[in-house]
């Protein structure tokens, strides 16, 4: 019989700075941009890990390694948004951006250019899936795509996965995959991403839920789940952003 738990992992959470060396546009409103630096010692353990951007200017130098807390003090001067960490070695990292609004986030990315500068704090810990779920269920509009990317990665060959993606537009729909039996629903709007949580299909054994969308999905979203026999101590439930706050992620 399959079976999972989360736990948590800390990590250090030691300030790097990435300089833009590609830009790649996944759809319309939706960018990948790769950041060239020093990321040894850098580790990201959950798929629903956040890390810290600051959106510093491009001529920002950073403090050298081994420096004081203090001495990073001109960093969190500036804005910064929280992103889930996409791919990375020990030279560079990968963040995807929504492109909306004009937000400092969104306007950073719009513009991120070959040179552009970053500064990068985290992630401080991990919330780590250890086992195997006997399903999953996975939901979240475009900013949880790269965590739900992730956790699709570590679904074991044949685990039925559930998946409903969230984009307004379909030009901003993209590919997933998964090693699992995948299946994948895209919807336009909140609602109709509710309306297919309380749809999908009600699975037997130890399966693992994760929603992440704009703030107000939470509360509804936890009462669908735990309506589905769902134990929410070992599903995430998260509102990623949240409607009319420039300074949400």
């Amino acid at each position: 019989m399959t079976s999972f738990r989360l736990s948590r992992s800390p990590l250090e959470n030691r300030p790097r700075r990435g300089v833009v060396d590609l830009v790649e546009d996944l759809s319309p409103s939706y960018r990948r941009v790769r950041l060239s630096g020093d990321f040894r010692g850098f580790d990201s353990r959950g798929a629903d890990d956040h890390l810290r951007v600051f959106f510093v200017p491009d001529g920002f130098e950073a403090p050298p390694a081994g420096a004081p807390p203090e001495a990073f003090a001109a960093m969190r001067e500036h804005p910064s948004r929280e992103y889930t960490p996409v791919a990375w070695d020990e030279a560079s990292l990968v963040l995807d951006f929504v492109i909306h609004g004009d937000g400092p986030a969104s306007t950073w990315a719009e513009q991120a250019a070959p040179g552009s500068v970053a500064m990068i704090g985290g992630p401080r810990g991990s919330l780590v899936l250890e086992g195997e779920p006997g399903w999953w269920l996975l939901a979240g509009d475009r900013t949880a795509l790269p965590a739900i990317r992730r956790f699709l990665a570590a679904v074991a060959p044949g685990t039925p996965a559930d998946v409903v993606l969230l984009a307004e537009d379909a030009e901003d729909e993209q590919p997933v995959a998964s090693p699992g039996e995948l299946s994948v629903v895209w919807v336009r709007s909140l609602d109709q991403l509710l309306d297919r949580l309380r749809a999908a299909p009600v699975r037997t054994g130890d399966g693992f839920a994760f929603v992440a969308a704009e703030q107000s999905v939470v509360q509804p979203a936890r009462a669908i789940l735990q309506a589905r026999g769902v134990d929410l101590e070992r599903a995430v439930v998260k509102g990623y952003w949240r409607r009319g706050e420039a300074a949400a992620h």
